[in-house]
């Protein structure tokens, strides 16, 4: 059995597989399955991802890439803010994304991360976000 690469329950993990390049990028995976509940009404008879999944896979990607050299893996991530992200192209059902994380800069709980994701060559978002160790809230 295979160990899941983020705490996300199996109906919402967005990344199959990752591969650290370096201590400040990586690249994370998503074979995205027809089946997935989301492509049934986004949208009926012409299904595609919907933008804030394209959001998620880049944030799960980016918890992937900070998990691996803390001192506490254990300890959750949040997104804490989506400082800009643009969609530049549909993801369609079995399709396979790519997306490529490199961490900007650390401050604290928070860092700041930048993501390209990718449909074979063709780019379909891009975004800059920041990640949190703590939850925050009122």
């Amino acid at each position: 059995m295979n160990t899941p690469l983020t705490p996300h329950g199996p109906g919402f993990r967005f990344i199959d597989r990752f591969e650290k390049h370096d201590a400040t990028s990586g690249t994370g995976w998503k074979t995205l399955d027809p089946d997935l509940p989301f492509f049934a009404d986004h949208f009926p008879g012409h299904p595609l991802m919907p933008a804030v999944l394209l959001v998620e896979c880049a944030a799960q990607a980016a918890g992937v890439l900070w998990m691996q050299d803390s001192a506490q893996p254990e300890t959750p991530l949040f997104l804490a803010g989506i400082d800009q992200f643009r969609v530049l192209g549909p993801v369609a059902p079995g399709e396979t994304l790519e997306t490529h994380i490199t961490l900007v800069k650390e401050l604290g709980a928070l860092a700041q991360f930048e993501a390209e994701s990718r449909v074979a060559d063709r780019p379909v978002a891009r975004g800059r976000f920041m990640m949190s160790r703590q939850l925050t809230g009122a």
